[in-house]
């Protein structure tokens, strides 16, 4: 019996419950590690309360990862927070789009951005609101607010009041879906697929990866099942003949092969009984009931269907073929052993 290696065991426990450990840690304070103003960030600075408030809410919110353009669909409301990718050709591409139709929430970080997003617009017409104004341009609806005030620290410490505004304004459009836009934050299509995974998963996958190096590297042994060198395999007698035989059959003759076995058996039959001469079957049989001898139901299938047709290369004829080689096979070894 194999002994249990006790100290193997208690090693890779311990590593899991490590990395169970780790995980549980990073997930409840992975969301610190992000950049500010992003909806991935749980940061003082992050703006994930207001993301998960209204999804908690029952409001059909998303992250969006591309720039917005006359192209993209207009019956959605964007909201844009403190962007870091800012400049003329992304401005007209909001301002393009919200004349369109499209309605966008923009908070600006410094009076600048709000400033350069209206250079050269002008709105049909606008209202100043608390926290705020809101414009209409075109066929669209632009509101311009304060990044500082949406902040996760900001809300808890204002309880909420300006998210209160924010979902306001939000009862008073009409929209599929709102997407808190990454890709002013650079998360963008021309970033991994790796770099757009939120930070815990991003650690667990590390995680699992060097978990997996460590049991490889402490096991050592390679995964999957060894396979012996030809040389180191005790080869069989007479095995290059068994291996004929299957040839035989795959080439439509069975009985042929069949009768290979059938002078082995009787062979090995008169030297382990010490008989005269070789047995039939039927004596073999008697004499293998008289001693007890183990796969007697197997030398009886072979006597009943010694007689049948194998050279059809059908399905069910292959079948009963290998069944009775293998009961060849098994006599055979019975009686060498």
């Amino acid at each position: 019996m194999k002994k249990i290696n006790l100290r193997r065991i208690i090693v890779l426990l311990g590593l899991f419950v490590l990395l169970f450990l780790v995980s549980r840690f990073t997930n409840i304070f992975g969301g610190l590690g992000y950049p500010p103003f992003t909806t991935f960030s749980s940061g003082k600075e992050g703006v994930s309360l207001v993301y998960d408030t209204l999804r908690v809410m029952g409001y059909p919110v998303g992250r969006d990862i591309m720039f917005l353009s006359a192209e993209r669909p207009v019956n959605n409301v964007q909201f844009v927070i403190a962007p870091w990718y800012f400049d003329d050709e992304l401005r007209e591409g909001m301002i393009d789009w919200v004349v369109r139709g499209g309605q966008l929430m923009f908070f600006e970080y410094g009076r600048w951005q709000g400033n350069s997003l209206l250079s050269g617009v002008v709105p049909n017409n606008y209202i100043h609101i608390e926290g705020g104004t809101l414009y209409r341009i075109g066929f669209g609806t632009l509101f311009v607010g304060d990044a500082s005030k949406i902040t996760n620290i900001s809300l808890f410490e204002n309880n909420g009041e300006y998210g209160q505004l924010v979902v306001d304004i939000l009862n008073t459009m009409e929209f599929r879906r709102i997407y808190f836009n990454e890709a002013y934050h650079g998360y963008n299509l021309s970033r991994s697929f790796f770099d757009i995974l939120p930070q815990p998963l991003r650690l667990m996958g590390v995680q699992l990866a060097l978990a997996g190096i460590v049991c490889v590297i402490y096991m050592g042994k390679r995964f999957g099942k060894p396979s012996p060198y030809y040389e180191e395999v005790e080869r069989e007698e007479n095995e290059y003949v068994f291996t004929l035989s299957n040839l035989y059959m795959s080439i439509g003759l069975g009985n042929a092969a069949l009768s290979v076995y059938d002078r082995k058996l009787k062979k090995c039959a008169a030297d382990y009984f010490r008989t005269l001469a070789e047995p039939d079957f039927h004596d073999i049989h008697a004499l293998w009931k008289d001693e007890d001898k183990r796969h007697l139901g197997k030398l009886e299938y072979i006597i009943e269907n010694r007689e049948r047709e194998f050279n059809i290369k059908r399905r069910k004829e292959r079948g009963e073929f290998l069944k009775m080689a293998a009961c060849y096979r098994d006599l055979i070894k019975e009686l060498r052993s």
